[in-house]
């Protein structure tokens, strides 16, 4: 299971998600944390180098690499080997 942790109260077009990962492969699970210390899992169903598709709470979420993946700009909890990805649409 790989720690993430979403910058919004609400997972929405153009909410940023980091994952205190470099890579992430299909099937793998996300525990997600929300700013407020909420939690929710999640589950990668497909992944390339520029484009993840997850599911969390039952909906599909397709995210895009994030510029500039500073975790200094977000205020992240995770560490050098994060990675940053934009959500781009509900599927």
């Amino acid at each position: 299971m790989l720690s993430a942790y979403i910058n919004e109260k609400d997972i929405r077009t153009g909410t940023v998600i980091s994952v205190a990962a470099k890579s992430v492969a299909p099937g793998e699970t996300l525990a997600l944390e929300y700013p407020n210390k909420g939690r929710v899992s999640g589950k990668v169903i497909s992944a390339s180098h520029n484009e993840l598709e997850v599911e969390i709470n039952s909906e599909a979420w397709r995210l895009r690499p994030h510029a500039p993946s500073d975790s200094t700009i977000h205020n992240d909890l995770s560490d050098k080997e994060a990675s940053f990805w934009t959500v781009q649409a509900k599927l």
